[in-house]
């Protein structure tokens, strides 16, 4: 996998499975549906591959915040309507 600190790295599949980048609840839903015989070692390293990759990309797209100073993005004050807030 070409993504975050596996990058240029060989990893294997139990790592990438116990990375950050796969969340403890499809780890344990992967690992089930390989064990029933539902999934194929070669899917589980498909889908392993993409939700690390997917992660990784969106790491690098979401700008590190600033510690202090003015914010990347601006933020509703409370004259904007917001749309989460219906009539």
């Amino acid at each position: 996998v070409e993504a975050g600190e596996f990058q240029g790295h060989k990893v294997s599949l139990w790592d990438l499975l116990h990375s950050r980048y796969i969340p403890e609840e499809n780890r344990k839903e992967l690992l089930e549906l390989y064990e029933a015989g539902e999934l194929t070692l070669e899917q589980v390293k498909t889908v392993v591959s993409t939700i690390v990759t997917r992660a990784a990309a969106a790491e690098r797209a979401e700008p590190a915040a600033p510690v202090s100073g003015p914010r990347a993005e601006p933020v509703a004050t409370e004259a904007e309507p917001t749309p989460l807030h219906g009539d």
